[in-house]
Formats: C-alpha cells, structure tokens, sequence
C-alpha cells in the first residue's frame, strides 16, 4: 500500500466526499437505519477534519454510499484501498462484531476490486481468532520495524536483550543504563523520558516487569508527542506512530489500540488492564494528521540514546512534530 505520505496522493475533495459518504453508508449498515452509533458518528468526523482536512464539509448533507456506488465514483486503485480500510475501522468503532459486517466488507472488497488482507483481520476477530490477529499486527504494524531497526543496531546484544525479556530476566547493565538518562538536565529527552516512567509507576528496559527495549521508543512518542497514558492517549501515541511511518501499514497501528481499547480484546505483549469504549477518535487521528507531518519514523529509525541529551523543544522541532 502507497504510503499516506505520498504527496502526489492528496485526497481531492469530491473523493473525499466519496469516502465519507461511504464511511457513513458502512456506519448506516451497522447500525441497521439512519441514526448511527456515536462512536462512529464522531470517528467519520474525525476522519473528515484531520485526514480529509474538510471541516465545513456537513456530513447530514452527504448521501451515504453503498459498495457498488463508491465503485462507480472512486476509480483509484490506491484510494479505493485506503476507503476500505477507513470502513473497516469505522465498523469496529461501536465495539461490535458479527458475521453481517464481515459479509458487508467482503462485498465493499469485491466491488473495490481490492484484496482483503484488512477484511480477513475482521474476520479473525468475529472469530476470535486472536493468535492471528497479533501476528497481522506484529507483520504488519509498528513493531515490526522498531525491532528490526533495533536489531540491526545492537545486532548480538540486542538479540541477548531481547531474549532476557521474553525469559523474564532482570538485565540490571541495562536498566542502570536507561536510569541514567534522568541525571541529565531538565528539559532534555531523557530526563523528561525518566519523569514519564517513574510518574506513571513504570519499569525501564532490563528491570522486573519492564518492556523490551523497542518500547522505550513508544514511551518517548508520550514525551515528544505530549501525550498521558489513558486509553484515549494512547491512540493518540498509535495515531502519530502510525503517520510517521514510512513503512508499516497504518492501518495495523491503529487496530491495536481499536483492539486493546475498544474491542477489550487483549493483542499487546504487557498488561493494559480492561478496557471497552475507551478511544476517542479526534484524538487518534489528531495524531495520525501530526505523525504525518513529522520527518522521520522515530519508532522504526531512531537511537534514544542519540537524542537523549537534546531538549524536548530541539527535537520537535528537529523532528517536525506539530504541537497539540
């Protein structure tokens, strides 16, 4: 899939039109008549001002689409590809699953002409399928590549460390080193990065309970990004880890925390408690708009260690991180 990155892949406004309208004719099939779900309602108003960038645009005035209608309007490949995904996170969104759904998407994939790589990850979770879901994540979403960049970094110890982690072993060299980082001066990275952790009663790689180091990248994207750790945070964290990447399918980022937070599906490797109906959409693609606008994945390409001694204010801007 292109990615959202393409500057020469700008969504035109009678496609973007196209694409709500059929976001609210998938909204309306879920919902069995006009009055739609309000988690869905306010996820097609979030697609439509941070994605769309329409925010005059009245949704009331749009004529919801059916499958067979946004393939006679849409005829880009790519785009076509990227609406499917958006009905797919917009079925999702009222925390319910079924069968009727799943046949809905397979007919939208059908009439797009598009494969259903996303539809079949819909349908292992109607089946609770769950060993798959994770694995569609883990190919396909963010951290894939922050372990790979990882890897190829640190390449044996790296390896070693990440072995520790999966056998539930302390690595106190290592914990002692990401401790380190809250000695040096306020306001830089690190020591912010130290504040986060101990702030929320975390662990730092190599200490009981802590994450594998290619987590720490995700904590950091709290600190740069400036965002809390509530679930509804937290897709704002995935939202910008999915616009930054130039590698990673976006869409697997966003499923994650769809799963964790409003499917109360657990898929993440550590402890996030129970949640359902927990996201807030403006916030999550709030932060998929400033991932987009940032220059570098710092989840798939980036040493914290490098950037620990900067100032937060530098590296947003060294970055290109918009602020909130």
């Amino acid at each position: 899939m292109a990615s959202l990155n393409d500057p020469a892949l700008r969504l035109d406004p009678a496609t973007a039109r196209s694409a709500l309208a059929a976001l609210l004719g998938v909204a309306q099939f879920c919902a069995g008549g006009p009055e739609i779900d309000p988690a869905e309602r306010l996820t097609i108003e979030a697609i439509r001002d941070h994605l769309a960038h329409q925010p005059d645009l009245d949704l009331d005035g749009l004529s919801p689409l059916t499958p067979e209608a946004l393939a006679e309007q849409v005829s880009d490949p790519i785009w076509r590809e990227r609406i499917l995904r958006g009905m797919t996170v917009v079925a999702l969104m009222d925390g319910q699953l079924s069968e009727e759904r799943l046949s809905y998407l397979r007919r939208a994939a059908r009439s797009l002409g598009v494969g259903e790589v996303v539809v079949n990850t819909y349908a292992n979770l109607v089946h609770e399928r769950m060993a798959l879901v994770r694995l569609d994540m883990a190919r396909r979403g963010f951290l894939v590549g922050a372990v790979r960049d990882f890897l190829g970094r640190g390449r044996l110890e790296a390896a070693m460390q990440l072995a520790r982690y999966v056998l539930k072993q302390s690595d106190p060299a290592l914990a002692a080193r990401y401790r380190a980082l809250g000695d040096l001066p306020e306001g830089t990275l690190g020591h912010a990065y130290i504040q986060f952790i101990e702030s929320n009663g975390f662990s730092v790689p190599g200490e009981p309970g802590g994450p594998p180091p290619p987590i720490a990248r995700h904590d950091c994207m709290h600190v740069l990004g400036g965002y809390g750790t509530s679930p509804a945070e937290e897709g704002g964290v995935a939202g910008l880890q999915a616009g930054m990447s130039r590698s990673s399918d976006p869409f697997f980022s966003i499923l994650l925390v769809l799963a964790e937070f409003q499917l109360g599906r657990s898929v993440v490797p550590i402890e996030t408690g129970q949640h359902q109906h927990d996201l807030d959409p403006a916030v999550l693609f709030q932060g998929l708009e400033r991932g987009l606008q940032m220059n570098r994945n710092l989840i798939g390409d980036w040493d914290l260690f490098a950037d620990a001694a900067v100032p937060l204010e530098e590296l947003r801007l060294r970055y290109g991180i918009p602020p909130r």
